[in-house]
């Protein structure tokens, strides 16, 4: 048989599956059930009841996902090396079992079944619900043999699913998008005991903050809120400190209220960035139930939403990047080493032995051992000899009683902005900025998350250094209230934007401990305020037009300065930086665009946004970062605004044209190299999606199925428009929002023989998005299969 008559017969296969009904019927409580596909694959799952709406999204995602959603569970609940054996991850000198023996010890599956078993009534019903259909779908399709192929060749079995692997399934994704802790031993031994020689950073200076940039601003809050903030801080928290370095990115959003709008209404696009996968690391789904009818984005796995909308309220999240855990050092008792002492008292940990299966070899044995702030997590974060052993703090796990899918599900319900903001104190993990909007016009904006409340003794109140673990005056001392972080509701500017910068001006006294964008703008945030600088009023497609800008006003700048430091003749410009200006100007005049299709962008995306101190001295006095550039880049464009002559220092004219003349000979490079070939002028094409490659970054599990990347053409990861991470982008006209529209690369399926695996691949390729209605009347003129599930 050709492999065309195998996809085929697959494909007929699956569709057959589709028309029958679960071998168990859902309980009668969940009411009907309707299963609709649309064109794309995203499944839209309508019920008269709303649990009747989790199961019937449990039951498509067990058809569509089941592989991925078992892979992942796997990965987190310390089981990869049953699935994989010993392979390597990526060119780290860490293994699956390795990665095994990590998940273990942090105790991810133990806190979710703990935490799982302390929810409340509706939200476990919720995911009882959801989880019935999870079950049934694989059920069903184990009475027809159509259980995802790799099941069979990796002798894996999908296992019944529960409310705790539900909170799991967030849970390893969100990971990514916050910090472990785990470094905190290190720069704690770094200041403490720092090596000969030993290059140390340079301490944060008020000069590097950049209070324009804050969303949320002196003049939108009121005095009342700001003592009240200032009142707990006093009570709470030692004196602030402000970090700088590299943190998660989860990229920007943006929201334009009703006194701005042509419509009245908000109209809002959120476009989360990250690594377009294969399959997709996110799900979009519709459901539509009782009290609830929304869509958008989650993981497969779990029946909350990340990112979507319903009639009435559209959201977007960008990663805030707060410190969420902490190391605490402990001291061991030298005759016993399972006991620490606390307060004067030796405790005792609790010591368990856990068993982990090698597929391919001998079983390996992990002690774990546990204390009352968490597990003992010393082999985990850079510990040497003459280190005392670490204890690892961490949200979610630390917060049994209470988690963030029950906040997302009063989000998925909001009939109002009002009503979203309430919902908003149970969002738990990871830490996040939230913009949102509503029919009525009204926006907002807020920081999410559980934020710590460190010890008055503690040396960082940031958390990025290890703490003594001596006793309860050491140890958090609970978490900030929701009402007291950053927000703001309907600001004067009648818009809201974030994207990883600066959340709040320096007048907010508490410390969130945050590190992404906390000086001032990144280069998208940058770029957003220049689009959304709008004299007049937006009509919902001018604020969709924002998401395809494919401009770097960083690397703008640099060009616009190159020039200047050329027509002004101040300083000497080497052969190289000469050669890239006359290339450059001409792409500086078109318009600066970072598109592949525009002539000079393949050279413009070589020039280099790194800026630290340790590459160019102007990183001390603007800051390291993308702020501190876009602080040095927008103060030397003022300066050649105001004085077309304007003179730059030494400093300033070395480090322009050290990165121009890297980005010609780079260039030059690659032309030399051969790379003017078709993947040259290309890179995109030259990428492959492996099979399962997800962030936990274990590769493909079958290389054939790797699929080659489609010839996207705007690569550059700090524009707007990056289709490189563009894993998900929604327009939300919250007038009309049958008129929403979406798109979810690459596709909505991790079946190899699905319709829909690669059903949203084209629409990727040529930056087109496509139609994401609520009503069932919109839907239905899409729909192309539908399941009857319970009448």
């Amino acid at each position: 048989m050709t492999s065309k008559a195998v996809h085929l017969g697959l494909g007929l296969a699956l569709l057959l599956l589709t028309a029958r009904a679960a071998p168990a019927a859902p309980q009668p409580g969940y009411g009907r059930i309707e299963l609709i596909r649309d064109t794309w694959g995203i499944p839209h799952a309508f019920s008269d009841t709303d649990a009747g709406a989790m199961y019937g999204l449990g039951y498509a995602t067990a058809e569509e996902r089941g592989f991925q959603m078992t892979y992942n569970l796997r990965i987190i609940q310390g089981r990869l090396a049953e699935v994989i054996g010993q392979r390597q991850r990526g060119n780290r000198n860490e293994t699956a079992v390795d990665h095994d023996r990590k998940m273990r010890t942090f105790g991810w599956a133990r806190a979710a079944e703990r935490t799982a078993a302390n929810l409340d009534r509706g939200t476990r019903q919720l995911l009882q619900a959801y989880c019935d259909g999870v079950n049934d779908g694989f059920a069903a399709q184990r009475a027809v043999g159509a259980l995802h192929p790799l099941f069979n060749e990796l002798e894996v079995s999908p296992e019944p699913w529960t409310p705790a692997h539900c909170l799991l399934s967030w849970w390893h994704l969100a990971q990514f998008f916050a910090t472990d802790g785990t470094r905190d031993l290190l720069a704690w031994r770094n200041r403490t005991s720092p090596r000969p020689g030993q290059l140390q950073p340079p301490q944060p200076r008020a000069t590097w903050m950049d209070d324009s940039t804050a969303v949320v601003q002196r003049n939108d809050v009121s005095d009342a809120w700001l003592r009240k903030v200032e009142r707990f801080h006093a009570k709470h928290a030692p004196a602030s400190f402000i970090g700088e370095g590299a943190g998660p990115k989860f990229s920007h959003a943006w929201v334009v209220g009703g006194t701005r709008t042509t419509t009245g209404s908000a109209v809002l696009v959120s476009d989360p960035q990250t690594p377009v996968r294969n399959p997709s690391l996110w799900m979009e789904f519709h459901v539509s139930g009782k009290t609830i009818n929304a869509r958008g984005i989650g993981v497969p796995g779990s029946p909350g939403l990340l990112l979507g909308f319903n009639r009435r309220v559209a959201w977007g999240l960008t990663a805030l990047g707060a410190d969420q855990a902490d190391l605490f050092r402990l001291e061991t008792n030298p005759n016993r080493q399972d006991e620490y002492r606390w307060d004067g008292q030796w405790r005792k940990m609790e010591v368990r032995t856990e068993r982990i299966k090698v597929k391919g070899s001998q079983d390996v044995e992990l002690t774990v051992r546990e204390t009352h702030l968490g597990p003992v997590a010393s082999e985990f974060c850079f510990r040497q000899a003459d280190d005392p052993e670490v204890a690892l703090k961490r949200v979610p796990m630390c917060e049994p009683d209470r988690d963030t899918i029950q906040g997302v599900f009063a989000m998925m319900r909001a009939r109002s902005a009002r009503d979203f903001s309430k919902a908003l104190g149970d969002w738990r993990f990871p830490s996040a900025n939230c913009v949102y909007g509503d029919s009525a016009g009204n926006i907002g904006y807020a920081v999410l998350g559980a934020v710590p409340i460190r010890s008055k003794i503690s040396p960082d109140p940031n958390g990025n250094e290890a703490i003594a673990g001596t006793g309860d005056a050491a140890d958090w001392q609970g978490f900030v209230p929701q009402e007291l972080l950053p927000h703001v509701a309907n600001p004067k500017a009648g818009l809201l934007l974030s994207a990883n910068h600066r959340p709040v001006g320096s007048f907010y006294p508490i410390p969130l401990g945050i590190s992404t964008g906390s000086m001032g703008d990144t280069v998208r945030s940058w770029r957003l305020r220049e689009r959304l600088n709008h004299p007049a009023r937006f009509t919902p497609e001018a604020v969709l037009d924002v998401h395809y800008d494919t401009v770097n006003p960083a690397r703008r700048e640099i060009v616009r300065l190159g020039l200047h430091l050329r027509d002004t003749g101040q300083c000497d410009l080497s052969e190289e930086s000469l050669k890239a200006l006359e290339v450059l100007g001409k792409w500086f005049k078109a318009g600066a665009s970072s598109d592949l299709k525009s002539d000079g962008a393949e050279l413009a995306t070589r020039i280099s946004t790194f800026f630290r101190f340790i590459a160019t001295p102007l990183a001390l006095k603007y800051g390291g970062g993308e702020s501190g550039l876009a602080r040095f880049l927008k103060d030397s464009a003022q300066r050649i605004a105001t004085d077309p002559k304007a003179a730059f220092g030494e400093d300033e004219c070395r480090f322009i044209v050290a990165i121009l003349s890297d980005a010609w000979r780079e260039g030059a490079g690659a032309a030399n190299r051969g790379a003017r070939d078709q993947a040259g002028r290309n890179p995109a094409s030259a990428r492959t999606l492996g099979w399962f490659d997800s962030l936990d970054g274990f590769g493909s599990l079958d290389p054939a199925q790797d699929l080659r990347q489609p010839d996207i053409t705007c690569l550059d990861g700090q524009t707007i428009h990056s289709q490189a991470g563009q894993s998900y982008t929604q327009w939300v006209p919250l007038h009309d929002v049958d008129s929403a529209q979406t798109v979810c690369p690459i596709g909505h399926s991790d079946r190899p023989d699905s319709r829909y695996r690669t059903s949203t691949m084209g629409l990727w390729s040529e930056a087109k998005l496509h139609p994401a209605p609520l009503s069932r009347a919109a839907v239905e003129k899409l729909a192309v299969q539908r399941t009857l599930l319970a009448k």
